[in-house]
């Protein structure tokens, strides 16, 4: 029974890293002001396609390993930062991404 619980635990972990870089990879590079704002912090073409990457790696599993979310979780972790630092002044922009406090 302990057992059960802790691959749900880690499923419904993995779902809310898929959800929130999901929302973050989709959302910012289709917009203007978030591109232009988060490219003085690397965000670029090739970075949010890493992010891209990272997220269908996810999807493409049935079973995410852990090392998987792992990594998931640090890039979507530098990217809200990043977003976070970008676009102080627009909460409307950083709620688009799904970037709030």
């Amino acid at each position: 029974m302990a057992q059960r619980v802790a691959q749900y635990g880690k499923k419904e972990e993995a779902s809310a890293v898929i959800r929130h870089l999901g929302r973050l990879v989709t959302h910012g590079p289709q917009d203007l002001e978030i591109i232009g704002a988060m490219s003085a912090y690397g965000y670029d073409a090739a970075k949010w396609a890493e992010g891209q990457g990272v997220l269908a790696e996810l999807l493409s599993c049935d079973q995410p390993l852990e090392r998987m979310v792992d990594s998931a979780q640090a890039w979507y972790r530098d990217a809200a930062v990043a977003a976070r630092d970008a676009l102080v002044t627009k909460p409307q922009l950083l709620a688009k991404l799904g970037v709030v406090d």
